[in-house]
């Protein structure tokens, strides 16, 4: 797998390229600027078009206006003049046409077209102008009876012996100022057909070459005529008008305003467009000068490029075609073109960490201890490692290993080929077991090789499966031994319901205190029996993970009152003084495991008092408050129990909590015992988050000191606390009526004992030995309770249990009355179905305690 620097036919030179790139780039921003400048010289020509088209609008309207305006000063003037009044008064048209002459001769630039005076709307004088342009006195009589007095301008039309004219007449009252009387109508009148001086002041006004003017579509004066031009006045009207620019003239159409009164007047304007015609040429000249400039840069460029950048750039390529075609590494010798020069020693250094890389690989390869392989995507094998050659016998001549590897991993190739990285595939191949890393090499987004990198894992698949075989055995174990505990607490918990169920009967029913001494050794034996064999089971349930913590809230009161009710007959009775202490109200509630709590009180209490002759036993139960919330406080429950008995030897302080350890072998024969107290009592702490220190001299004493967070309530006792100091009622006074109960058990002693004590509550018992007479019962009478034992033939007590609740649907309340106590057998009744659960042996106020529950929360429903 070697690879080789290879061209592509479509690469290009970089001095070409640049060049390229920097004409193009050149090329571009001439041709944006010319674009710009060619835009804006459009936008400016435009605008000033634009601009000029405005002006003259109101250039020539300004004109038109001045014409009339002085005419109308001039005549307005002269209708004041006292010398016209005078040969008014006298009715001399001599003097009239004198002082007409006068004034026309003083202003020539002035004068209508015509004048006259109507009295009574008949002329009484007139210029006699009127009749060059071929209108009558009649004509001009009709049309002074048609015009008021207001002294606007009127554009009217009138028909005279050369054709219609069109003209601009005003009239304004000639007033004899001392008098007030109206002597005459003063009228004057302007033809605006072929009026060439009217044009021609609008021309030249307006700074423009020609002046037309049109009214409705005809034109009726026009300077055009007059001078030499290559259009007509037709032209104008049919190429031009309404443009605001046409070739080679701006032509600008003004519709005329008489006194403040649109008309039907245009007044077209043409000027010549020179200026931006030669501007564009001038615009278009330089801008091919400037392209012919670009492309003589562009070659230079190009030429210069070649010539300063080519041979540096060949210098580098010569490097890097040798350093990767024929894998020497030499020092690159530098370059003139500082990018060059950094390039190539960045090449030079990249070329040797790759040879470097390239010989730790290969040393990888060959001196690796796992099987290595190249493969192509054809599922041959390209390149194989020493470590590989010797697992599979690459070369060796009728081994077939080498083919069972092929044919083994050739699906997997089939993968890795497709793009897959595969790991942790595990092939046999003979005696031993392979696990295979697969990864495809990719060269241009396509798979060209697969590595492939093998690890023996034999040694560990063996390890596995010895592991899994020791798991299977342990877990077997775990069963037979819980099965045996299970077995060995139903076959002593049931003799020991006979022994202790017989013993309470019997003290309940003897006087004689020799009897009542025998059978309380009796009932003494049994309950230290009861008390190993529950230490046993519950120092099983510590070990396997199985011990639960239920929280509840209690009255912390009740602690003490109850040590002090158990253990202070035994102290009197053994002559030691008992003195339990407690700085918690009536009214305190804390919350905690009270079971858990209860039993290292009992622990270690019962020990303290085992082992104290004289002297006394004392107990402290206090209370530190270290965090506060708003319905409760965080407190540190501290148990002192502390005693004058024989103490405990320093260097046997911590052995005394391994279990079934104590502290000699002589306290064991001389005090009995499991062993096991210490042990479940300091799980016990540590299942409370507890800590714990102890404290002992030998024939002193010892003192155990333990502090357990709880939580303390600042609330009233509640009334279920408070019913707790109640005296109980007698068994026969508990239920109003006789209840008919079901007894399921298989084991006669038991079932004696289980009779016994509910017949003292006044029970009727019926007696059915298994689990499908139970179910028939149920199924044919009301009963108001079952007490239910597991262990029984044909059906289990659990089994029986389900089908009443789910195929029968009874809501009979059933209590379990096992010798099982085991945790997972108390859980599983009271899945299926079972209300409350006893454990045997029975005792009297366990007994008590669960009939109470039963008229409380079964039969009150």
């Amino acid at each position: 797998m070697i690879f080789r620097l290879s061209l592509s036919n479509k690469s290009t030179n970089l001095a070409t390229l640049i060049t390229r790139t920097v004409f193009s780039v050149m090329a571009a921003v001439t041709l944006f600027v010319l674009f710009q400048n060619s835009q804006a010289t459009s936008r400016a020509v435009d605008s000033e078009v634009e601009r000029t088209r405005r002006q003259t609008n109101s250039l020539v309207q300004t004109l038109f206006n001045l014409e009339l305006t002085s005419l109308r000063t001039q005549q307005d003037s002269y209708s004041r003049n006292e010398t016209l009044i005078k040969a008014l008064h006298r009715e001399n048209t001599d003097l009239l046409e004198q002082f007409f002459t006068d004034i026309d001769e003083l202003n020539p630039q002035l004068p209508p077209d015509f004048r006259y005076l109507t009295i009574q709307d008949k002329i009484f004088w007139g210029d006699e102008s009127y009749t060059f342009f071929g209108i009558e006195d009649d004509s001009l009589t009709e049309m002074s009876q048609s015009m008021n007095r207001s002294g606007n301008w009127y554009l009217v039309r009138a028909s005279s012996l050369l054709g219609s004219k069109i003209l601009l007449l005003r009239r304004i009252p000639i007033v004899d100022l001392s008098t007030g009387e109206v002597l005459a109508m003063y009228h004057i009148g302007i033809v605006l057909n072929s009026n060439y001086s009217l044009m021609d002041a609008i021309k030249q006004g307006s700074n423009s070459d020609n002046a037309l003017m049109v009214m409705d579509k005809e034109v009726i004066a026009s300077t055009i005529g007059n001078v030499n031009t290559d259009y007509e006045d037709h032209d104008v009207l049919s190429n031009f008008a309404g443009l605001a620019t046409s070739g080679r003239y701006i032509v600008v159409a003004t519709p005329l305003s008489i006194s403040g009164t649109s008309t039907s007047i245009t007044i077209y304007t043409v000027q010549s467009r020179i200026s931006p015609v030669e501007f564009n040429y001038h615009y278009n000249w330089w801008g091919g000068v400037l392209m012919v400039f670009m492309l003589l840069l562009g070659i230079v460029t190009w030429y210069w490029l070649n010539k300063r950048v080519s041979a540096e750039l060949d210098s580098l390529m010569d490097y890097a075609e040798s350093s990767v075609d024929k894998r020497e590494i030499t020092h690159f010798v530098g370059s003139k073109v500082k990018e060059f020069d950094l390039i190539g020693n960045a090449l030079e250094h990249s070329f040797k960490r790759l040879t470097e890389q390239e010989k730790q690989f290969e040393d990888l390869f060959n001196f690796s201890l796992s099987p290595i392989l190249f493969w192509n995507t054809q599922g041959e094998i390209v390149k194989i490692n020493p470590a590989g050659e010797k697992y599979f016998n690459a070369h060796k001549a009728g081994d077939g290993t080498h083919q069972i590897l092929v044919d083994q991993l050739w699906p997997k190739i089939k993968m890795a080929a497709q793009g897959a990285t595969l790991t942790g595939v595990n092939i046999p191949i003979a005696e031993k077991t392979f696990r295979w890393n697969l990864s495809p090499i990719k060269v241009n987004e396509h798979v060209r090789w697969i590595i492939t990198q093998g690890q023996d894992i034999t040694s560990l698949i063996n390890a596995e499966k010895q592991s899994e075989a020791a798991r299977v055995q342990a877990e077997e174990l775990a069963r037979l031994r819980a099965d045996f505990l299970a077995k060995m607490s139903h076959e002593l918990r049931t003799p020991l319901n006979g022994i202790l169920g017989v013993s309470q009967l019997l003290r309940g029913s003897t006087l004689d205190p020799v009897m009542l001494e025998n059978i309380n050794v009796l009932c003494n034996s049994g309950e230290h029996l009861l008390a190993v064999l529950n230490d046993i089971l519950d120092f099983s349930k510590i070990e396997q993970g199985k011990y639960k913590i239920k929280r509840s809230y209690f009255a912390s009161i009740e602690i003490s009152k109850t040590i002090e009710k158990i253990f202070y007959p035994l102290c009197q009775e053994k002559g030691v003084e008992f003195v339990v202490e407690t700085d918690f109200e009536e009214s305190d509630i804390i919350a905690t495991d009270q079971v858990r709590l209860n039993q290292i009180l009992f622990n270690l209490v019962g020990n303290a008092i085992k082992f104290t002759h004289e002297g006394s036993v004392k107990v402290s139960i206090t209370h530190t408050d270290n965090s506060h919330t708003e319905n409760s406080v965080g407190s540190l429950l501290h148990i002192r129990v502390s005693d004058t008995g024989i103490g405990i030897d320093a260097s046997l302080l911590e052995r005394i909590f391994e279990p079934f350890v104590q502290a000699s072998s002589s306290i064991s024969r001389e005090y009995g015992g499991s062993g096991l107290g210490l042990t479940i009592t300091k799980s016990l702490i540590e299942l409370l988050d507890g800590r714990y220190e102890i404290d002992s001299d030998l024939g002193r004493g010892t003192t155990f000191s333990i502090d357990i967070p709880v939580e303390r309530v600042n609330r009233e006792v509640s009334t279920t606390t408070d019913n707790l100091g109640e005296t109980e009622t007698a068994p026969a006074e508990l239920f109003d009526r006789s209840l008919d109960v079901l007894l399921v058990e298989d084991n006669h002693t038991n079932a004696f004992i289980a009779r016994a004590f509910c017949e003292n509550y006044g029970m009727n018992i019926t007696w059915v030995k298994d689990g499908q007479a139970a179910i028939e019962e149920v199924k044919n009478r009301q009963y108001d309770l079952v007490l239910m034992d597991n262990q029984l033939p044909k059906f289990s007590g659990i089994e029986a249990t389900r089908i009443i609740r789910e195929e029968l649907q009874s809501k009979v309340a059933i209590f379990a009355c096992t010798a099982d106590g085991m945790l997972d057998t108390k859980q599983e009744f009271l899945d299926k179905g079972a209300d409350y659960i006893i454990v045997k042996p029975i005792k009297q106020n366990e007994l008590y305690q669960a009939f109470v529950y039963l008229k409380e929360e079964c039969l009150s429903e």
